[in-house]
C-alpha cells in the first residue's frame, strides 16, 4: 500500500511563508492498493492529485469521504477527472438521515457557487452511502467505515491490503463529550452514555493494530474547545497505546500553526510516544 499526503491542514487552506514546509492544502490522502486507486477526502489537496491522475490515464477512482464539512470536499469541483469522459468516480460516505450524498455534492457545484453543475461534467459519478461499521471490498482492499464523535455525520476509515492496515481518523474528538449529530437525538443521560461509548469503541476498532494511524490533532491542550469535535496530540498517544499502533501521523493541522510550531509539537510528542510518531507533511510518500 502506497500513501501520499496531498493535504494536511484543517478548516481552510493557507498560503503563507509560515506554512511552506508542511503545506497549506486541506485534507486529502492518495492510497494505492495494488491496482486500486483510493482517495480519502477531497480538500484542496485533491486538485494536484486530479491532475496527476489525468496524466496517468487513471479511469477508475474511489473517493472515500469522511464527512462533508467544507474543508473535506471543497477541492472536488477542481478535481480534473470529473471532466474526463472516460473516468468513473465512485464517492463513498456514511449516509445522512436528512440529505443524500449526491444532493450534498450537487449543491456545492450549483449556481451561483460554481459555473459547472455536477450534472454537466463528463465523468460517470456514482454515490455509495455506507452504514456505520459496514465492511466493503474495493478492488484488492478491504475497507470499514465507522462513525466518529464530530458534528454532523462523520466517519473514519480502516483500509486493509495484503496484511497492512491504514487507519484514518479525522475529524474527531476522541475522548471529549459526545457531540450530537444527525441521527443522534437528545435522549436520556444513559442513552447519551451508550452513544458516547459506541463512538469511542468505533475509533479503537478503526485503529486496532494499524501499521499507520492518521489522526486529527488540531488542538494543543491549552487551545482545546469541547464543542468543536477535534482532538489533541495527547489523545492520539492514548489511542495509539490502547490500539497497539505501529506509527502515528499527526494530522489536520490548525491553519495558523507555523512550520516551526509544528516542528516543536512533533519533537515534544515524539519523546512521549512509545511508537513512531511524525507530523504529516504535504507531499510525503510512505509505503506500508
Amino acid at each position: 500500500m502506497q500513501i501520499t499526503f496531498r493535504g494536511v491542514r484543517g478548516s481552510y487552506p493557507v498560503a503563507a511563508p509560515h506554512s511552506v514546509r508542511y503545506g497549506g492544502n486541506t485534507p486529502c490522502l492518495e492510497v494505492v492498493a495494488g491496482e486500486t486507486c483510493l482517495i480519502i477526502d477531497a480538500g484542496t489537496g485533491i486538485r494536484s492529485l486530479g491532475k496527476d491522475l489525468v496524466e496517468h490515464d487513471q479511469r477508475e477512482i474511489h473517493l472515500l469521504i469522511s464527512h462533508t464539512h467544507w474543508d473535506h470536499v471543497q477541492g472536488f469541483p477542481h478535481f480534473a477527472p470529473q471532466y474526463n469522459q472516460n473516468a468513473h468516480i465512485r464517492i463513498y460516505a456514511l449516509a445522512h438521515e436528512s440529505r443524500s450524498l449526491g444532493d450534498i455534492f450537487r449543491a456545492q457545484q450549483q449556481a451561483p457557487f460554481y459555473p459547472v453543475p455536477l450534472a454537466n461534467v463528463e465523468a460517470q459519478i456514482e454515490f455509495i452511502e455506507l452504514q456505520d461499521g459496514e465492511p466493503i471490498t474495493i478492488g484488492e482492499a478491504q475497507i470499514t467505515c465507522h462513525r466518529l464523535n464530530h458534528p454532523s455525520v462523520t466517519g473514519g476509515y480502516r483500509i486493509e491490503h495484503q496484511g497492512k492496515v491504514l487507519s484514518y481518523i479525522s475529524d474527531v474528538d476522541l475522548y471529549g463529550p459526545i457531540l450530537l449529530g444527525d441521527g443522534m437525538k437528545n435522549g436520556s443521560s444513559e442513552q447519551q452514555r451508550v452513544w458516547h461509548q459506541h463512538l469511542q469503541n468505533n475509533a479503537r476498532d478503526l485503529a486496532h493494530r494499524a501499521d499507520l494511524m492518521v489522526c486529527d490533532t488540531f488542538f494543543l491542550p491549552e487551545e482545546y474547545k469541547p464543542d468543536w469535535g477535534h482532538s489533541r496530540p495527547e489523545d492520539a498517544l492514548r489511542l495509539g497505546e490502547e490500539a497497539q499502533i505501529e506509527r502515528v501521523a499527526l494530522f489536520h493541522h490548525e491553519p495558523h500553526r507555523s512550520d516551526d510550531e509544528i516542528d516543536a509539537i512533533q519533537e515534544r510528542y515524539r519523546k512521549e510516544a512509545p511508537f513512531d510518531l511524525f507530523a504529516s507533511v504535504e507531499g510525503l510518500e510512505l509505503a506500508l
